[in-house]
């Protein structure tokens, strides 16, 4: 009896494990968005140039998604997520001490190429959970970025009580603690030596989703609640 409810068991435990990676790399997202034009006033940016740095993270995301993609497929995974929070964990650190609005670009310019691994974890559901579950555990998932969505803004705000640094840092903090959480917890979920088929370039598959705006609303749909 105990065999047969292991791999269920298993199952379950890892898709926790994943809505709470989710959750937590979101909180780290939100918890810097609401102040982005705050910071950026303070280095006398003009409000176009502002637009611009928020709309640089989501551009960075959108080449980033396809590019994890296959480095998840080609590596696995793990490497891919762990890559990705470790990326944002750096970025979130420059970007409480960012001191030029050049350095807020770059800065979110790294939080969006880390920020792509969305599909990633979606497929790490798709490796761990049978077909029949899989539309359940995507909703889970995305319940848990919607509740990161709703926590990080909060949470920047109390962390504005340290000074302006204090939100970026705690956004790092968090960033890395998840990715030393996933490192521990979260094993490889794609088969070994597994034979991909042949692909046409990746860029190929992002000029597909820009030319296509129907495509191009459903990516950001997928992609998550806005960090």
């Amino acid at each position: 009896m105990t065999g047969n409810n292991s791999k269920p068991n298993s199952r379950f435990r890892r898709l926790l494990i994943l809505i709470a990676v989710a959750t937590v790399d979101m909180i780290g997202g939100a918890m810097v968005f609401p102040l982005i034009p705050f910071y950026a006033l303070k280095l006398h940016a003009a409000p176009s140039v502002i637009g611009m740095i928020i709309s640089s993270f989501f551009v960075a995301q959108l080449v980033a998604a396809p590019l994890w993609g296959r480095v998840s497929d080609r590596y696995g995974r793990r490497p891919a997520l762990l890559a990705g929070l470790s990326a944002s964990a750096a970025a979130f650190a420059v970007f409480g001490f960012a001191n030029s609005v050049w350095l807020l670009f770059l800065c979110r310019i790294v939080q969006g190429l880390g920020g792509g691994t969305t599909g990633v974890l979606q497929a790490y559901i798709g490796d761990s959970v049978p077909p029949e579950d899989r539309a359940r555990s995507l909703g889970w998932l995305s319940a848990g970025t919607n509740v990161g969505t709703m926590l990080g803004p909060v949470i920047g705000s109390f962390a504005t009580y340290w000074g302006q640094e204090g939100p970026g840092v705690l956004a790092s903090l968090l960033c890395f603690t998840n990715a030393i959480f996933a490192w521990k917890w979260l094993p490889e979920s794609k088969p070994p030596h597994t034979e991909t088929p042949a692909r046409k370039p990746v860029w190929h598959g992002v000029w597909m989703v820009l030319r296509n705006p129907t495509g191009l609303f459903r990516f950001v749909i997928r992609a998550g609640p806005l960090p």
